[in-house]
């Protein structure tokens, strides 16, 4: 009689209400339902023009006023967040560059073995390997740098140190770009700073976020579910039915959420995009994921999903920088050259060094187009 009881109470009790969902206080539905404050957040976080070349994936534009106490000038929040979005963004070119260099290589010596590898891209290949710390290959190709007479100076290996902060390489970078390409040396010169460069760059802009506390990623709440349930596998199927499900989960929250805003805070979601944006960040960074883990299919999938294909050619809220550079490295990597170099055209105004990164991966296309015959360019 007495479990009975209990079991009777137990049964009586209200059912737990369902976890919030997550969506309910992100950052965006932070913004729709309190418009009021987005002005005020903007302002006391780097300042709206900074904000607004951020948004539209201008990110090494994003230059706050200047905030400064006893030690100097304080970087705002804004210019963290477009270090963040560097960091990774160079980070995938510095892949796409590397990938190109050492296919070059091997494809030199294997498609033209009577003419010696030249001396550039032995010395590129070898600093590839290792910055990535891959010694066999570093060995390889540092024996035959070696036997080119070709030693690289420990002391000063790279023209660009590691320490620097990002605004003055960068802007190190934009200069000597400018200058080559003004002599019409853009060759030589990425040639010898390029792959060092790349890794300096993302490396101190990684270093720069670094134990600074940024609050939770701004698109942080649709990111997870769909990270945590990622395929294991480069099966792109499987990758489209995660992206549906992503989608029909987003479409529901979307219209839910502009229910119940104001008129204020639906212009602010319509007009700023902001399922859309989040939506493609997202999908961006499940791209850089597959990306590292070889999954070359998925990445290329995700980042064409990413894109806003009414304008596809052209970096914009939508169309993060990233999802351009992870479609080159895709491609580079599963040998689709042509569609690399076309993915970085809408990079190279916007960043001086995917000039570079453009020269390196189009002398890997004409030397799969000329096969057996040499590159255009002098040892």
């Amino acid at each position: 009689m007495t479990v009975l009881l209990v079991s009777l109470l137990l049964a009586c009790r209200p059912a737990a209400p369902p976890p919030p969902e997550p969506l309910d206080v992100s950052w965006i539905a932070n913004v729709v339902r309190e418009p009021a404050h987005f002005s005020s957040t903007l302002e006391q976080n780097g300042g709206r023009e900074a904000w607004q070349a951020f948004h539209r994936g201008d990110w090494l534009n994003v230059r706050s006023p200047v905030a400064a106490d006893a030690q100097g000038a304080v970087p705002s929040v804004a210019e963290h967040r477009a270090w963040a979005e560097l960091s990774v963004f160079e980070g995938v070119l510095d892949r796409a560059q590397g990938d190109a260099l050492l296919t070059l290589a091997e494809g030199w010596a294997k498609h033209s073995p009577d003419q010696p590898v030249p001396k550039w891209l032995l010395a590129s290949a070898q600093r590839v390997a290792e910055l990535r710390s891959d010694a066999p290959t570093a060995e390889k190709w540092r024996a035959q740098a070696n036997a080119a007479g070709i030693v690289f100076d420990e002391a000063n290996p790279k023209p660009f140190a590691y320490d620097q902060p990002p605004t003055l390489t960068i802007d190190a970078i934009r200069t000597c770009v400018g200058a080559a390409v003004d002599n019409g040396q853009l060759g030589s010169f990425w040639d010898a700073t390029g792959p060092a460069a790349l890794q300096q760059r993302y490396k101190a802009n990684a270093s720069n976020v670094m134990g600074v506390g940024l609050p939770e990623d701004l698109f942080g709440p649709i990111a997870e579910a769909v990270m945590a349930a990622r395929p294991s596998t480069d099966d792109v199927e499987a990758c489209h039915t995660l992206v549906s499900g992503m989608d029909t989960r987003l479409d529901a929250w979307s219209a839910k959420l502009a229910q119940g805003a104001t008129t204020d805070g639906a212009a602010l979601l319509h007009d700023l995009q902001l399922v859309q944006v989040g939506r493609s960040r997202t999908l961006a960074g499940l791209a850089v994921d597959a990306l590292g883990r070889h999954h070359d299919a998925c990445a290329l999938y995700y980042a064409e999903q990413a894109l806003d294909h009414a304008d596809a050619r052209a970096i914009s809220p939508v169309n993060s920088p990233t999802v351009f550079a992870v479609i080159a490295a895709a491609n580079v990597e599963s040998g689709h050259v042509r569609e690399a170099l076309d993915a970085l055209a809408p990079l190279r105004g916007a960043f001086p060094e995917a000039a570079g990164v453009i020269e390196t991966i189009g002398d890997l296309a004409v030397q799969q187009g000329l096969d057996r015959t040499g590159l255009s360019r002098e040892n």
